[in-house]
């Protein structure tokens, strides 16, 4: 398995993670005036949809050109 095709599965947990840990912060903190919370939702996705397609672009343009079997 590849680095990229690897680090999708493991950037969705860590950010679902993060943003479980959030949330429950954000629920204790309810009273006072916390700050505004970080998209961490919409950070994930970029990160995951980047891996993804650094993945495409690995399995079809770079590996075939450097003789690497999938």
């Amino acid at each position: 398995m590849c680095i990229f095709c690897a680090a999708v599965p493991m950037s969705a947990a860590i950010g679902a993670r993060i943003a479980g840990k959030q949330h429950q912060h954000l629920e204790l903190a309810q009273t006072s005036n916390a700050a505004k919370p970080i998209p961490v939702g919409k950070i994930t996705i970029a990160v995951t949809g980047s891996l993804i397609a650094c993945s495409a672009v690995y399995h079809l343009v770079i590996a075939p050109h450097t003789g690497i079997s999938i």
